[in-house]
């Protein structure tokens, strides 16, 4: 252990000494469901889950939350491609992306929870689980997970890696920390030559550094069933005709901003459909708020599907994970939320699958390359703050016809993004053949 990690352990120490008699009391005391998660956080897994764990080589691939679930099916996918048979353990962070990842790849890989980067927990997860080979999507770079990989002699790979310029300025302050831990990766698929750049500035070795490309969204276009989207828009009662927003991932202050927004086109358009979706589900109380305090009447998406209720109200909240990719094939006027706000936008090639043009603002730090791609496409539209989306979606809920005609656009401009995840395969296999 070298002594930037040391010092590392030395600093998170009192964390884990604070968090440990609450893991305790929760592995005790709550649901089932609850206390699961902290066991498994805590390294610790049943062993119906390990002895599941039975296909080798076995490749453990880490995605933090929802967005990242999509791309780790979409990798999984192509490895059943190019390496069939593998054995998949996928690691979520968030509840909410465990929730996804157990409803989209329960059929083909075990889900478990990421362990907290303490040392012990760690290796007790390591311990457990065996694997033979690493995948970190995006840059998931916890230093005692890939210290410990590194001890052990598992291999691991960065795939579809990004690194943004904010992160790049963090890392570069704990370097001697970072060097070491880039050092040992085995081949790192980094989605543009900014990133690539970034990661090699960080200490990567550059002879082990590809440009891929970013496979954010391949599959999408075959995913994008219209028979689903009927079906939804049978149970949400929508007429034929009827324009419906949906604004999806929204957040902070778009909480507010999209029902005010929504409300005055409503004025306009008395049959527009809202369906609004918050980035985080523990938002849903605010969302609410502002939703009655610009008067607007609205309806839990989870009633209206399960058919306890029938729409009665213009307003649809949605309360649950894993139906917004299908709500997108059904708006005509479309935005993707956390790029009013600085926190670097959210996925907009999900509505452009289904030949959606995209609405979203200037902050899409995290989604560069995507709204690069769509507005080239001429199907990404770029907002500069409420006023000009106000303006925007106004002009464009005129004109349905120029709608249609951009989203055509962008789903064509998607269509090579299942060879970059063969691409990133490739590499996995490489390194998994050389450790057989």
């Amino acid at each position: 252990m070298n002594l930037a990690r040391l010092l590392y352990n030395v600093a998170t120490l009192p964390m884990a000494a604070a968090l440990a008699p609450f893991a305790y009391l929760a592995c005790r005391f709550l649901p089932d469901e609850k206390a699961e998660r902290w066991k498994q956080r805590l390294g610790f897994h049943s062993h119906e889950a390990i002895h599941s764990l039975h296909q080798r080589p076995l490749v453990w691939i880490h995605a933090v939350s929802v967005g990242e679930v999509g791309v780790a099916s979409t990798l999984i996918g192509a490895l059943d491609q190019v390496r069939p048979g593998l054995g998949i353990v996928v690691s979520t962070t968030t509840p909410h992306g465990y929730e996804l990842a157990q409803q989209k790849l329960t059929h083909r890989a075990t889900c478990i929870y990421f362990p907290l980067d303490f040392i012990v927990s760690v290796r007790q997860a390591l311990r457990h689980v065996r694997p033979d080979s690493i995948v970190c999507l995006e840059t998931e770079l916890w230093p005692n997970f890939l210290g410990e990989a590194r001890r052990l002699g598992i291999s691991t790979l960065l795939i579809n890696g990004r690194i943004s310029e904010g992160s790049f300025r963090r890392y570069r302050k704990i370097l001697p920390l970072m060097k070491p831990l880039l050092e040992d990766f085995s081949a790192l698929a980094m989605v543009s030559s900014n990133d690539a750049n970034r990661v090699i500035g960080i200490g990567a070795p550059a002879v082990r550094v590809t440009i891929t490309g970013n496979m954010k969204g391949a599959g999408l276009v075959e995913q994008a069933d219209p028979s689903r989207a009927e079906d939804l828009k049978r149970k949400l009662q929508l007429k034929s005709g009827q324009s419906v927003l949906v604004a999806g991932s929204i957040r902070d202050r778009e909480l507010s901003w999209l029902p005010e927004i929504y409300s005055q086109l409503l004025r306009e358009q008395t049959d527009l459909v809202g369906i609004f979706a918050p980035r985080h589900l523990n938002r849903l109380g605010r969302l609410e708020a502002w939703l009655k305090r610009q008067g607007l009447e609205f309806q839990r998406l989870s009633s209206l599907v399960n058919g306890s209720e029938q729409r009665t109200t213009a307003t649809i909240l949605v309360d649950g994970v894993g139906k917004l990719f299908d709500l997108y094939g059904l708006g005509d006027l479309i935005f993707c939320g956390g790029s009013l706000v600085p926190l670097g936008g959210q996925n907009i090639l999900e509505p452009a699958a289904w030949g959606k043009p995209v609405f979203y603002g200037p902050y899409m730090d995290n989604f560069l390359e995507a709204s690069q791609l769509l507005e080239r496409a001429g199907c990404g539209i770029r907002v500069q703050d409420r006023d000009e989306l106000l303006e925007q979606l106004r002009h464009f809920l005129a004109n349905p016809e120029a709608l249609k005609a951009m989203g055509s656009n962008g789903r064509a401009a998607m269509s090579d993004r299942n060879q970059i995840a063969i691409k990133q395969a490739e590499l996995i296999k490489e390194v998994l053949e050389g450790i057989e």
